[in-house]
């Protein structure tokens, strides 16, 4: 018997959704630290044609999303900020920090000549 591709693409979901089901809490933090690694590598690895088509693709899909997908997208981010817990709200404030004090120390130079350009 052989399958249409749209039955193949729908088995294929169907295997996926049982298989993360039955997955336990250790296997799914590995799939989760191993996606996040190899999307560092990934990120570290474009070039800057990729990064730079990469910008522009999302200012496109930015300002083309209907009104409903961007009230959607609000409530979607006001759920998960008020389920956060504590500490990944304390862990989130970290990172942000720390993302701050790396672009700082990055850009100081530009940074320096902006506030030059201003007096």
């Amino acid at each position: 018997m052989k399958l249409s591709p749209e039955e193949r693409i729908e088995r294929k979901r169907e295997y996926q959704k049982r298989y993360h089901q039955n997955m336990t809490e250790e296997e799914k933090e590995k799939v989760r630290e191993e996606s996040k690694r190899y999307q560092e590598i990934y990120r570290q690895n474009r070039t800057k044609e990729q990064k730079k088509k990469s910008k522009e693709y999302q200012e496109i899909y930015r300002q083309n999303r209907t009104e409903e997908q961007k009230k959607k997208l609000k409530e979607y981010q006001k759920r998960y900020r008020q389920n956060m817990t504590e500490e990944k709200k304390d862990k989130r404030i970290e990172k942000s920090k720390e993302y701050q004090r790396q672009y700082y120390l990055k850009n100081i130079d530009d940074i320096k000549k902006r506030k030059k350009k201003k007096k």
